[in-house]
């Protein structure tokens, strides 16, 4: 109930009109004001008919009606616990925050990063447990942008951008219209693309009006690779190099299947390209073909090139990094 001038005890003066309005103001940030405050207001008067225990009670009542109805917007600054994790092989450092109330739960700022100056490869922000707000990735120099963009709800949406190892701009794609707005030319692409259907398998590459685009540029996919690849140590003992090939299906919606190895090269190397190539994250832009969106076949080369001499010695933990196997889109 609102607090009237009726209720206030019988003493005059500042203190006791600051009171009156200080529950008033409670009341009314609780429940809303209304005529009769206004009236009571316009006809205040500072004596009253009851004493002070009535006023208290008034003013606790006031104050009761505050809390159960701001309390929980006020519980939105959740205390939270910070967290530090090291991980090896490869070794990096995330640092982030959970709620103290529930450890699963990541909120606020978020970071990834290598090497003993903590040199950043991811910053971002979690809210309630989801990627919200701009996300930055970084390449391993801590310096150079790799991508840019925002989350919501864990979700890319709006414009990101993504750039090459040397700072170029590669791609700005919409993940909310799925629109590529800038995808910077490849003309050594070395993947095939054919038109697959059910009836005649593959036809051209040649017929198609836009190739499959992947999302962040072939230059950020052949990153990845190179990033991933491990040679395998069969193929090292028989000094084994050369390209193997797999194949996989970009549908009209852009998601990837079907992988298989085409081109084999033996030692391990045939398993090590699938697993790589299913590593990929799965997000293309559609090929087109007479207007409209179709499923393609592509032919992914990965190239495993054994370490030249200046690279084998001596084994310093740098040449055990050069001893991993490089790949090539291109």
């Amino acid at each position: 109930m609102p607090v009237h001038s009726s209720l206030l005890p019988a003493e005059e003066g500042w203190l006791t009109l600051f009171c009156y309005i200080y529950c008033n103001l409670l009341y009314w940030a609780a429940i809303g004001p209304s005529c009769v405050d206004f009236i009571y207001f316009r006809k205040l008067q500072l004596v009253s008919r009851v004493g002070m225990k009535e006023f208290l009670l008034a003013l606790f009542r006031s104050s009761l009606a505050f809390l159960l109805l701001v309390a929980p917007t006020l519980g939105l600054s959740q205390q939270v616990q910070k967290v530090v994790v090291a991980h090896q092989n490869p070794w990096y450092k995330e640092e982030y925050s959970v709620l103290t109330n529930n450890k699963t739960v990541k909120q606020g700022p978020y970071q990834k990063s290598i090497g003993k100056n903590n040199l950043p490869l991811v910053r971002g922000f979690y809210s309630k447990g989801q990627k919200d707000s701009t996300w930055t990735t970084f390449y391993a120099d801590g310096e150079t942008l790799r991508e840019r963009g925002a989350y919501e709800q864990d979700q890319r949406v709006g414009m990101w951008e993504f750039y090459t190892p040397t700072g170029t701009l590669a791609q700005n794609y919409d993940y909310t219209y799925r629109q590529v707005l800038f995808s910077k030319p490849i003309t050594n692409d070395k993947c095939v693309f054919k038109v697959w259907s059910a009836e005649d398998d593959c036809r051209d590459t040649l017929q198609l009006e836009r190739k499959p685009v992947y999302i962040g540029g072939l230059e950020a996919m052949q990153s990845v690779l190179q990033e991933n690849l491990k040679y395998p140590v069969q193929a090292l003992q028989r000094r084994i190099s050369g390209t193997a090939k797999v194949a996989f299906l970009i549908d009209a919606e852009g998601n990837t299947s079907e992988y298989r190895v085409v081109k084999k090269l033996g030692s391990g190397c045939d398993a090590e390209a699938l697993r790589l190539a299913k590593l990929l994250p799965a997000t293309w832009v559609p090929a087109r073909l007479d207007g409209r969106a179709v499923t393609v076949v592509c032919e992914l080369p990965v190239v495993f090139a054994l370490p030249t001499p200046a690279q084998k010695s001596p084994p310093s933990k740098s040449a055990k990094r050069k001893y991993v196997a490089r790949s090539s889109t291109r």
